[in-house]
């Protein structure tokens, strides 16, 4: 099945949904790069989307915004719309409760392969 570019907002959004998700461990500093890379895993983050924006390369170089994953967790010249914090044995992300339904899918897919590992 061919995967459908969905429309996805080119401005930045408030980060006002709150999701928490229980981890292993407590990982300080290192919870950000742990959510990426557990995230990256989930075919999701690669699911096409169509937005305006770009960031920009060392180069100057257009990065275009064409995937969930890179419009949530962002590229050099394009902010994120997803905060970690970590809380003890919890992470915490703020992301924009406005967020195109797929992104809600994302991080609850992501919630439940952490937490059921």
């Amino acid at each position: 099945m061919k995967k459908t570019a969905i429309k996805f907002p080119n401005t930045m959004m408030s980060l006002d949904m709150l999701v928490d998700i229980q981890t292993p461990k407590p990982l300080g500093l290192t919870a950000k790069v742990f959510i990426h890379e557990q995230v990256r895993k989930l075919s999701l983050y690669n699911q096409p989307i169509e937005c305006l924006a770009n960031g920009q390369d060392k180069e100057g170089k257009k990065i275009l915004i064409n995937s969930v994953g890179r419009w949530l967790f962002g590229v050099p010249g394009y902010a994120s719309h997803i905060r970690v914090a970590p809380v003890g044995d919890k992470v915490l992300l703020y992301y924009p409760k406005k967020s195109p339904k797929v992104v809600h899918e994302l991080i609850s897919s992501l919630k439940e392969s952490i937490e059921n590992k």
